[in-house]
């Protein structure tokens, strides 16, 4: 079995190989129920549509309590994404929230350390989130017009199995960030990178944040530095994951610490 990484095919061993029976059961389950196979009945929800998908994230957000759990195999910056809106909302309330996605995300998504620090990069083999073990939203194959089809379930036998992918995954991973490492950039540049790559000049963005033009100046420079360049075009380019050679041009970083 191969797969590719860093551009270059590589051969997966035995414990990926474990981790793809894994994500394959999960699959098998979730569509078990238009056999009437597996018992889920009507505890599988489809979500026809990135609105469909939102708002179910935006319903299962409050509901969140002690634990939510991402795998996501690609990411990309969007300052448009609610959903880095929810998280803060969920962390405010102290939920401890994990995301694990793949070594092509450090280039893809710049901010995505400064955003989630708590990132562990590792292998992926499908998109979910899991909320206090109870209920989950799982990515499935677009439909055949191209929309994005998800699957909502508070089905125990897919939770379980869900959970069950990730506690094995997580021993593959290791830390997008190095121990004591802090992030890239504060919140307020967070605020200032989003701006920016929504087409507001300075002036508007001082405006917004309600501070001065050479404070919104400052930031703008941690930005750049922090993104290896000197042009707000570039800047712009690298944080939506499409610098030259989509993004190669950022560092990457060294593998670090695994977490058990």
């Amino acid at each position: 079995m191969f797969s590719v990484a860093d551009g270059h095919a590589v051969t997966e061993g035995p414990e990926i190989l474990r981790l793809r029976q894994k994500a394959s059961h999960v699959a098998a389950l979730i569509d078990a129920p238009r056999s009437r196979a597996s018992g889920c009945g009507a505890t599988v929800k489809p979500l026809i549509g990135w609105v469909d998908i939102v708002a179910e994230l935006r319903r299962l957000q409050p509901l969140a309590t002690h634990t939510v759990r991402v795998l996501q195999p690609h990411y990309s910056y969007d300052p448009e994404e609610p959903g880095i809106d929810l998280v803060r909302q969920a962390q405010a309330r102290e939920v401890d929230l994990r995301l694990i996605t793949t070594p092509t995300t450090l280039t893809t998504h710049p901010l995505l350390t400064s955003i989630f620090p708590r990132t562990l990069i590792g292998p992926v083999l499908m998109r979910a989130v899991i909320v206090d073990a109870r209920a989950a939203v799982i990515g499935v194959d677009p439909d055949a017009a191209g929309n994005r089809v998800a699957m909502s379930t508070h089905s125990p036998h897919v939770v379980a199995a869900l959970l069950d992918l990730w506690r094995a995954t997580v021993p593959h991973c290791r830390t997008a960030l190095a121990p004591n490492e802090a992030p890239p950039l504060t919140a307020r540049q967070l605020q200032v990178a989003r701006l920016i790559c929504l087409g507001h000049m300075d002036q508007e963005i001082a405006r917004t944040l309600a501070t001065s033009l050479r404070t919104v100046e400052r930031e703008i420079g941690a930005i750049y530095t922090a993104l290896g360049t000197r042009s707000r075009t570039k800047a712009v380019l690298l944080m939506r994951g499409r610098g030259v050679n989509g993004g190669a041009n950022v560092i990457e970083k060294q593998p670090r610490t695994r977490r058990g």
